[in-house]
C-alpha cells in the first residue's frame, strides 16, 4: 500500500505522462463553463433535507462507493444496472437507493452496531431487486467493508456526530475530519483517499452544511474509474507504454502497478485542472463524473458532437479505465 505522506513527492510511472497542451485546453473549457454546477446530493435516491439519520446514512452508504460492474473471460464485461421499485438504476444511484429505502425500514441499520453486526442475508436483502435478485458485484466485499466499519466506530467510541464535533473543534476541520477517516475501515487504506474526500464533499455540499472547512482548506481530487475514463480519452494522460495501452483497450484486468500509473496521474490532472479553472474540486468532478459520464458512457458510442469538450477533445474512444477489482472506488 501506497503510504498516504509520500503522494505529494512521488513520480508518475515512466509509462504515462501527462499532456499539458490537452490539460491546458480543457481546464479553459471548465473555467469558461456559463453555469458551474455543484452536486447538492439531494434527490429522489437520496434521504430528504434534515432527516434525523441523513449523517449515520452518508457514512454508511460512502464507504459501499466501489466496484459496480462485472467481469467475464479476464475482461470488464458490464455495468451494474438494476429495477427498484420500478427505476432502472445504474451503479452509485443504485446503491443510494436501495440504502435509502431502508431509512425508514430499518434506522438501526445505519448505526455503528447495525453494520458490525450486519449478515449477508440482511445485506443481499438490502440489495435484491423488483425480480428478486441480488445484482451487486463482489457482495462479500460489501459485507466485509461494512462489519469492518461498524467495528471500528464500536471500538474507538465514535460516531458520525462525535466525528464531526471533533472536527469542527479542531483549528484544521476538513483536515481533522480526514485524519479521523484515516483510521476507520471502508475509508482508510486508498492513498488517494477517494472514498474520504467523497465523503467530505456530501456532507459539505448538503444543504445542512454538515460539514466546515477552515481558512485555506479544501478537498482533494477525487478519482474513480469514470474520472479516469474521461481522462484518458480526452488525451490528458498520454500512454507511453504499448502492454498497457493494449490492456487498456481491449478492458482487460490489469495489475496493481499499471492501475496505479494511471489513477495516480488522473490525480495529479485533476489537481491541476483546479488550479487552472479556478473551480473547487466539486465542479471538475461533476464535469468529469456526471456530465462526461452522460457523453462518454463505458457501453455505448460516444456523443462526441453534443459534448462541450468536441473541439478539444484528443478522442482516444478505444480507451477505457484499468479494470480491477479495489475496494477504493
Amino acid at each position: 500500500m501506497t503510504d498516504k505522506s509520500n503522494i505529494y513527492i512521488m513520480s508518475l510511472d515512466p509509462r504515462v505522462s501527462i499532456n499539458q497542451v490537452q490539460v491546458n485546453k480543457i481546464g479553459q473549457v471548465i473555467k469558461d463553463l456559463p453555469a458551474a454546477s455543484q452536486p447538492d446530493f439531494v434527490g429522489d435516491y437520496l434521504p430528504s433535507i434534515n432527516h434525523p439519520l441523513t449523517l449515520d446514512y452518508f457514512f454508511a452508504v460512502t464507504l459501499q462507493q466501489f466496484s459496480f460492474w462485472e467481469t467475464k473471460d479476464g475482461k470488464y464485461d458490464k455495468p451494474l444496472l438494476a429495477v427498484l421499485d420500478g427505476k432502472q438504476l445504474k451503479g452509485s444511484s443504485y446503491l443510494f437507493y436501495a440504502y435509502t429505502r431502508m431509512l425508514e425500514v430499518k434506522p438501526a441499520f445505519f448505526t455503528p452496531e447495525g453494520q458490525a453486526n450486519l449478515s449477508m442475508e440482511n445485506l443481499e436483502d438490502v440489495f435484491r431487486d423488483d425480480q428478486g435478485n441480488v445484482q451487486m458485484p463482489a457482495i462479500e466485499l460489501h459485507l466485509q467493508q461494512a462489519r469492518a466499519y461498524g467495528r471500528d466506530m464500536l471500538e474507538s467510541d465514535l460516531t458520525p456526530e462525535k466525528i464531526l464535533k471533533e472536527s469542527h473543534n479542531s483549528e484544521k476541520p476538513l483536515g481533522t475530519f480526514l485524519s479521523i477517516l484515516d483510521q476507520l475501515s471502508g475509508y482508510k487504506k486508498d492513498p488517494l483517499q477517494k472514498k474520504s474526500n467523497l465523503l467530505a464533499l456530501c456532507l459539505s455540499q448538503r444543504p445542512e452544511g454538515f460539514l466546515k472547512f477552515g481558512e485555506d482548506e479544501s478537498i482533494g481530487p477525487i478519482v474513480d474509474y469514470h474520472c479516469m475514463r474521461s481522462i484518458l480519452r480526452t488525451g490528458m494522460i498520454d500512454i507511453l507504454d504499448e502492454d498497457m495501452k493494449t490492456k487498456l483497450t481491449h478492458r482487460q484486468i490489469v495489475s496493481p502497478r499499471d492501475e496505479w500509473a494511471v489513477r495516480f496521474a488522473s490525480y495529479q490532472v485533476l489537481k491541476q485542472l483546479v488550479e487552472l479553472s479556478g473551480r473547487p474540486i466539486s465542479v471538475v468532478d461533476e464535469f468529469l463524473f456526471r456530465y462526461m459520464r452522460s457523453h462518454c458512457p463505458e457501453m455505448t458510442e460516444p456523443k462526441c458532437s453534443e459534448c462541450l469538450l468536441d473541439k478539444v477533445c484528443a478522442k482516444r474512444k478505444e480507451l477505457f479505465q484499468p479494470v480491477i477489482r479495489t475496494t477504493f472506488y
